[in-house]
């Protein structure tokens, strides 16, 4: 930062008055055609050219994919500005007119901000608009009569900038009128509690006597902005405009009886069809201004750009000649890699497998003249069948946590600690992340990405009821009856997904217990210590005795709703807030995950943390290249240039958590949640994995079940499982040659984290 000045605001002149400071005579001749596709710079890097098969575009080939226009859905963002540079042959004035499409707002215009040479000339520059269309248009400047714009010889710069301003009033309006909403929502239900009883009656206005009056001047409110919608867009019709008008017409239908407020409240704040949700859903609408364009013209007044028109048939052929096409092989895949190059399959998206081919290409490759080449699994069940196959790639990435230890058992992966330097290499994680890839003393995965499992809690509404942020399990049971006592309660992971409770939800509660899952041996499960028959009863006492959410079908959007304010959730919520819930910014926090205190005091936070994994097959002829690989990709310094890469490139939707810890604390998020995910991530212990242990994993689950909903003894419903499990791991013990006619002929180790932490003490 260099200086910051403060100067006084200066009105920009309109066009005419542009125009009489700015007499010149008129260009002739002049036409300037530049491809949107290549601009000459830009200040956003996750703005980018996209591809269209549209034939009214250019360039454009009828069998192969070009990125032939550019913005789109990715040029949406307020502020996100590029700029073309052109030349002009003489002074004069001249025309501007782009050849776009704005098809994804149907009856809704979005707007640009247009700059030459970093000044906007007049006012009407400020705020262009784009109106929906299904196609392709030339749109001069002005409209039907275009401005005329004074340019001087040689080099020029057109800026081009999404601009929502003329959206600001209705934004900041919803932001407010949501706040207000929340308000008098908790004022609500301070007063009727919990109590949803249609046939109860209540005189609210009683004790709110001016809600009436709150509820109308909401509403009114909301109409002040329809007007404005309904005047930047002319055309009937419009989502936005019939949004706020749902909206209105709920809180109108509250306004005529206030007293019945308290068993409408599905109309106000709480529900899909709430008042709240729709505002909440129409915010992020409004933020946003897609627009693509396919060619930029600098013209004079009387040459302008000639409109494309292409004709049905000519269509109708270019479909025809790719539908036969499709028959074809196509010419740029390639099944497998050369002789000289390092095979990785990748479980992820295409955009992801480019960029790191790219950068692999350009540094890995660069440095050792080991050449990679990278394809997309889109179904990481073909590692299994590949290897049945032999044609099995020398390594793969993104690998879901529970494949590694399938593959291994069975001798198809690489055992990774053959390496010497393995144990120096995995200073860079947290020790509990490699427990379910561990067998005896060999590792066979190494950690990609990690999540985290977290206590998220909104700031307004708790400090509103007065309800401290709970740091241990007890701390959460004493406010929940505060919580139940205006409908609202605690979220734990076990309310939400299916009806099967993986290790990834259960685990938890057995390690902060001091449990463990399996016994010291690993012959036998260790789910009947009393440690353990304590975690699972408290797993279950939750639901049937204190009152958590047996289901929560959306953690996100009840807790952007408040109807559930406080939770324990991971990643996938994390990256909802973030990016797509604006108008809660700054109302909600990050905290550990509650502590389980055990009769000694010890207070235990262990959860699990998995995502993906890298691993390496056994049959690989290029053992030495792909540790050499691995090792690079999972370097801070690669981790770090990934991560920035995709968030510049694709936005804070492509947040990357890695598994590296030291590559972690570079991503761009708030320095108080890094801290919390840090600290969190000392806590990190994986399940660990054994011949037999998806059992274990189902029973847990199917126990949880059997006390949850059909109210069996818990002892029972323990002692019923135990029986199955070990009666699995001993069936498998026996496969995989560790139990011979049930007697012990193989050692089988369970590893830990001390294990790991022992192996990055003694390292090299």
């Amino acid at each position: 930062l260099g200086s910051i000045y403060i100067e006084a605001f200066i009105n920009f002149p309109d066009y005419s008055q542009y125009l009489n400071e700015n007499q010149a005579p008129d260009s002739s001749g002049v036409l300037i055609e530049i491809e949107a596709e290549l601009p000459s710079y830009k200040n956003d890097t996750s703005v980018r050219p996209v591809n269209s098969r549209s034939i009214e575009v250019t360039p454009y080939d009828t069998y192969r994919l070009l990125l032939n226009t550019f913005g789109g859905e990715s040029w949406k963002r307020s502020g996100s500005t590029v700029y073309y540079e052109f030349s002009v042959p003489e002074d004069g004035m001249y025309c501007i007119s782009l050849r776009a499409l704005q098809n994804t707002r149907k009856n809704f215009s979005v707007f640009r901000r247009i700059t030459i040479n970093d000044t906007v000339l007049f006012e009407q520059l400020n705020e262009v608009p784009f109106d929906y269309s299904t196609d392709w248009q030339n749109i001069p400047l002005g409209g039907d009569t275009p401005y005329k714009i004074f340019l001087k010889k040689g080099v020029n710069t057109l800026g081009i900038e999404a601009n929502n301003s003329p959206y600001y009033m209705p934004i900041e309006k919803i932001k407010k009128v949501l706040l207000d909403i929340n308000t008098l929502s908790l004022e609500i239900k301070k007063l009727t509690g919990n109590q949803v009883d249609p046939y109860k009656e209540w005189v609210i206005s009683d004790y709110i006597p001016d809600l009436k009056e709150r509820l109308i001047a909401i509403a009114d409110d909301l109409r002040v902005d329809k007007e404005v919608l309904a005047e930047i867009n002319a055309i009937d019709g419009s989502q936005e405009i019939q949004t706020y008008q749902m909206a209105i017409d709920n809180i109108m239908f509250l306004a005529q009886d206030p007293d019945k407020v308290p068993i409408h409240l599905n109309r106000f704040s709480e529900g899909s069809g709430s008042a709240a949700q729709l505002l909440g859903n129409l915010l992020p609408l409004l933020e946003s201004q897609p627009l693509a364009l396919d060619k930029v013209y600098i013209h004079s007044p009387d040459t302008s750009p000639e409109e494309t028109k292409v004709p049905f048939y000519l269509s109708m052929m270019e479909g025809i000649k790719r539908f036969i096409n499709s028959f074809k092989p196509d010419p740029y895949q390639s099944i497998r890699a050369g002789a000289d190059e390092l095979e990785v399959w990748v479980n992820r998206p295409r955009q992801l497998v480019d960029l790191l081919q790219m950068m692999t290409d350009e540094s890995f490759t660069a440095d050792t003249g080991i050449r990679v080449k990278f394809s997309i699994m889109p179904d990481e069940s073909k590692l299994v069948l590949a290897n049945a196959a032999n044609i099995q790639p020398d390594v793969a990435l993104g690998v879901s946590t529970n494949v590694p230890y399938e593959l291994a058992i069975r001798n198809a992966l690489k055992d990774l600690r053959s390496y010497e330097d393995f144990d120096s290499f995995i200073q860079i994680y947290s020790p509990g992340s490699f427990l379910s890839y561990i067998i005896n003393d060999s590792v066979y995965a190494v950690p990609e990405t990690q999540d985290f499992w977290a206590t998220f809690y909104r700031k307004d509404i708790l400090n509103s009821l007065g309800i401290p942020i709970p740091k241990t399990w007890n701390e959460v049971i004493e406010i929940l009856p505060e919580l139940q006592r205006y409908g609202m309660n605690f979220n734990t992971p076990l309310s939400s997904g299916s009806g099967t409770k993986g290790y990834l939800l259960t685990a938890p509660y057995i390690f902060n217990q001091g449990a463990e899952l399996y016994s010291e041996d690993g012959f036998s499960t260790g789910l009947g210590s009393d440690e353990a028959i304590t975690a699972i009863k408290f797993m279950t006492d939750s639901f049937t005795i204190y009152g958590m959410p047996l289901t929560t079908s959306s953690f996100y959007n009840s807790f952007r709703y408040g109807s559930l304010p406080i939770g324990i959730s991971n990643v996938e919520t994390y990256i909802k807030l973030v990016t797509a819930a604006p108008e809660i910014n700054g109302l909600w926090g990050l905290d550990l995950y509650p502590a389980t205190v055990l009769p000694d005091g010890t207070q235990n936070r262990y959860a699990t943390g998995s995502a993906q994994a890298s691993i390496m097959f056994a049959n690989t002829d290029k053992p030495e290249e792909g540790w050499k690989f691995l090792k690079w990709w999972m370097s801070t310094n690669t981790q770090v240039d990934f991560q920035q890469q995709l968030i510049l490139n694709f936005g804070m939707e492509y947040l990357w958590f890695s598994a590296n810890m030291e590559a972690f604390t570079y991503l761009p998020i708030p320095q108080e949640h890094k801290d919390v995910i840090v600290q969190q991530w000392q806590w990190l212990q994986e399940p660990v994995k054994l011949p037999g242990s998806y059992m274990e994993e189902r029973e847990l689950s199917n126990t949880w079940n059997k006390i949850v909903f059909d109210a069996v003894n818990p002892r029972v419903a323990i002692d019923s499982s135990i029986i199955i499990i070990n009666r699995e791991i001993t069936r498998k013990m026996e496969e995989f040659g560790y139990l011979q006619n049930g007697v012990k002929v193989k050692e089988f180790k369970i590893p830990t984290i001390e294990t790991v932490e022992e192996w990055m003490a003694n390292a090299k």
